[in-house]
């Protein structure tokens, strides 16, 4: 292996291990969010089932659980794309790292699993900045500030 090999492979190993930190950050946010919505929307489901009699903040209750219940929904989904954007860069990591020993020969193999999590990554952020956008109206809403 001739030192320019060694730094091609070197480049082109960073962007996976960029790409996987960025998403790494991404996933731990999203977690911590979806951890705190599935807790309210608990607390919510326990105060609904105290106020038996006062049907009118139940109906209340159950509109703020219906709207936790989709950003949940999108979060949980944005989640899930970026855990397969991760196994996809994987993958073609390894993908790469076997080219370079000469064992996979097809460049557009490193290049489906790459542009695969890429695309991956683009749908998770979709779903993510939805739920952005739905939980501020959803903030809107319950003030008042339509």
């Amino acid at each position: 292996m001739l030192l320019q090999d060694a730094i091609d492979f070197i480049n082109a190993s960073l962007a996976p291990a960029v790409l996987l930190t960025g998403v790494g950050l991404l996933l731990a946010g999203l977690q911590t969010k979806y951890s705190t919505i599935a807790a309210v929307i608990r607390q919510l489901n326990g105060e609904k089932r105290l106020n038996r009699d006062d049907e009118a903040r139940r109906q209340r209750l159950g509109r703020q659980i219906e709207s936790l219940m989709v950003r949940a929904k999108l979060i949980r989904n944005s989640i899930f794309c970026f855990y397969l954007a991760v196994f996809f860069v994987i993958c073609s990591s390894i993908a790469l790292g076997l080219s370079t020993l000469q064992v996979v020969t097809s460049s557009s193999l490193i290049f489906t699993l790459f542009g695969i999590s890429l695309l991956l990554l683009f749908i998770g952020l979709w779903h993510a900045t939805r739920e952005a956008l739905l939980s501020y109206r959803i903030v809107q809403l319950e003030s008042g500030d339509d």
